[in-house]
C-alpha cells in the first residue's frame, strides 16, 4: 500500500474510532442545578434552558468575583423574582436590580455596549455587574456577609433575612455541605425561635424512614438529610410568595 493511501486508512480508521466513543457529556454542578430548580420554582415563567443560563451565569460571575453564588442566587430571587425585565419605582432594573441613576457611569465604562438603562436586561451585563458591586459591598463590610448585604440592598434588613434564609435552604440541599453563612444570634424580643431544618421535618419523612428498616444508616441518614432540605425550600418558596 502507499504511503498517502495508507495515511488516508488511518485517518479514516480514527474517525469511525472517535465516532464509536462519544464524548462524555460533563456531569450538571450541584450548585446549578439547585439554583436553576429555585429559580424555576419562584417564577414559574421562567423555561429551563433561561433558568439553566442564569445559573451558569452566576457560577461564572461568582468565581471571577470570589462570591458565594448562592448568595447571588438569593439577591436574584429576592430582589427581581428571577425576573430579567424587572424596574422599581426607584430605577433598578433586572435581575439583581441595579441601581441605573447611581452606577451609570461604572456600567459604561465596564461594558462599552451598554448605552441606556434598558440594556441592563441582558442576564449577563446585569449579574456580573451586581456581583461586582457586592463583591464590593462585602470589601467596605470587613467580609461580613450580613453588612454586605445591608449595604447592597441600602439597609433593606427584611431582604437580608429573606436571602440569609434562601442561602442556607440552598446550602443543606447539597449533601455534606457545610453553611458558611453565619447565624444572627442577637436577640429579638416578641419572636419566635427559628424554625431549623431539624424542626420542620414532616411526619411524611418519619414515615418514610420507617418503611426501610432494613436499610443502611448511611443511606438513612443520606435520605434524611435530602428530604429536611426539600422541606427547607419548600418552606422559604411558601413564606416568599405569602409575602409577595
Amino acid at each position: 500500500m502507499k504511503p498517502r493511501k495508507f495515511l488516508l486508512a488511518v485517518i479514516f480508521t480514527l474517525i469511525l474510532a472517535g465516532e464509536s466513543y462519544p464524548a462524555q457529556k460533563k456531569p450538571p454542578d450541584n450548585k446549578a442545578r439547585n439554583i436553576y430548580q429555585l429559580f424555576m420554582s419562584v417564577n414559574p415563567r421562567l423555561d429551563e434552558a433561561r433558568a439553566r443560563q442564569y445559573a451558569e451565569i452566576i457560577l461564572e460571575a461568582s468565581e471571577k468575583f470570589k462570591q458565594d453564588p448562592y448568595v447571588i442566587a438569593g439577591i436574584v430571587v429576592h430582589e427581581s423574582t428571577v425576573n430579567n425585565k424587572a424596574v422599581s419605582k426607584g430605577g433598578d432594573y433586572g435581575l439583581m436590580q441595579v441601581r441605573w441613576n447611581v452606577h451609570e457611569k461604572a456600567i459604561k465604562q465596564r461594558f462599552p455596549n451598554v448605552k441606556r438603562a434598558n440594556d441592563m436586561f441582558d442576564a449577563r451585563t446585569n449579574i456580573f455587574f451586581g456581583t461586582e458591586i457586592f463583591r464590593d459591598c462585602m470589601r467596605k463590610s470587613d467580609g461580613d456577609f450580613r453588612k454586605g448585604l445591608m449595604r447592597y440592598s441600602a439597609g433593606n434588613t427584611k431582604l437580608r433575612d429573606k436571602v440569609t434564609a434562601t442561602v442556607r435552604g440552598l446550602q443543606a440541599k447539597d449533601s455534606g455541605s457545610k453553611p458558611n453563612v453565619a447565624k444572627d444570634n442577637s436577640p429579638k424580643p416578641n419572636s419566635p425561635k427559628p424554625s431549623t431544618a431539624k424542626d420542620i421535618t414532616t411526619k411524611d419523612t418519619v414515615k418514610a424512614e420507617n418503611t426501610k428498616p432494613n436499610a443502611p444508616k448511611s443511606v438513612q441518614k443520606s435520605e434524611r438529610k435530602k428530604s429536611e432540605a426539600e422541606d427547607v425550600i419548600a418552606t422559604l418558596l411558601r413564606q416568599y410568595k405569602k409575602e409577595k
